[in-house]
């Protein structure tokens, strides 16, 4: 596996995940700080999430030759170095170049597909979202100037699949791989930004003009069942379907009725 540089925003360094220095296991770790009290052996930037990521690439450009991979999750996501290796190497040899790891049935989610389906391996996807995504160099180079400032970047997650070189082979979620988030959506973040007087509302609705975001449906268009056959078609959306249906009694935020179900089958216009 080639060596992965995983950046983490935090209030301090004391406040980071245990799992950012814990491994050995084919990735570095370094957190860019926001509050009031963070140590100044770290990086420190104030703002949001991409603000602070843009300024420490920008700040240590050596890091962009270092690195072919860069993983830029939350801070509170749970999860293991042995899980997040497995992630990084699974996400390597297939070549995807932007990824993310699945999230548990019990997690707190914004969207369905990002849930683990326990069918898959993988499944190839039209979306990652900006929670924890894994990013090749040659597509971050490409989002430095158009994230550097904007602190939760709201919206750019609907177009970024589609600026890597084969977005129907390279973009995906791992389901082998699942995480967990349990920390409500959006509220730190959003109480951190009115301190500052910092409008995400606005952001999220400047963004959208300037990239010419249109709404469509998630969807997966391939995948890896576990089996590891590859399927797709009627087949890939029975699979998920049935994979999603054996799980729901286990999701236990926004539960699913019939018409979430329908999405993953209906055929994309």
């Amino acid at each position: 596996m080639k060596p992965v540089l995983i950046v983490c925003r935090a209030e301090s360094a004391q406040q980071a995940p245990e799992w950012l220095f814990a491994s050995n296991l084919g990735y570095r770790g370094m957190v860019s700080q926001y509050g009031a009290n963070a140590d100044t052996r770290h990086h420190i930037c104030t703002g949001g999430k991409w603000i602070g990521i843009c300024n420490l690439l920008q700040t240590h450009p050596e890091l962009l030759n270092e690195y072919e991979y860069f993983w830029f999750p939350d801070d509170d996501i749970e999860t293991s170095p042995e899980d997040i290796s497995q992630f990084l190497k699974l996400a390597q040899n297939e070549g995807f170049k932007l990824a993310q790891p699945s999230l548990t049935p019990q997690s707190v989610y914004a969207y369905r597909l990002t849930i683990s389906n326990p069918r898959f391996n993988f499944r190839r996807t039209n979306f990652v979202e900006l929670m924890m995504p894994l990013i090749h160099r040659d597509l971050l180079l490409q989002l430095l100037p158009i994230m550097s400032d904007k602190h939760a970047a709201l919206g750019v997650d609907w177009v970024w699949h589609t600026w890597v070189s084969s977005p129907m082979k390279q973009v995906a979620i791992v389901d082998s791989v699942q995480m967990g988030h349990y920390r409500p959506r959006n509220k730190h973040l959003v109480s951190q930004m009115k301190k500052r007087a910092i409008d995400l509302v606005q952001e999220r609705e400047n963004t959208v003009k300037e990239l010419n975001v249109k709404p469509y449906q998630q969807r997966a268009h391939e995948g890896e069942l576990v089996q590891g056959e590859r399927v797709k078609g009627a087949r890939l959306k029975l699979q998920v379907v049935l994979g999603y249906f054996s799980i729901r009694h286990e999701v236990t935020q926004q539960r699913w009725g019939l018409k979430q179900y329908l999405t993953f089958i209906r055929t994309e216009k």
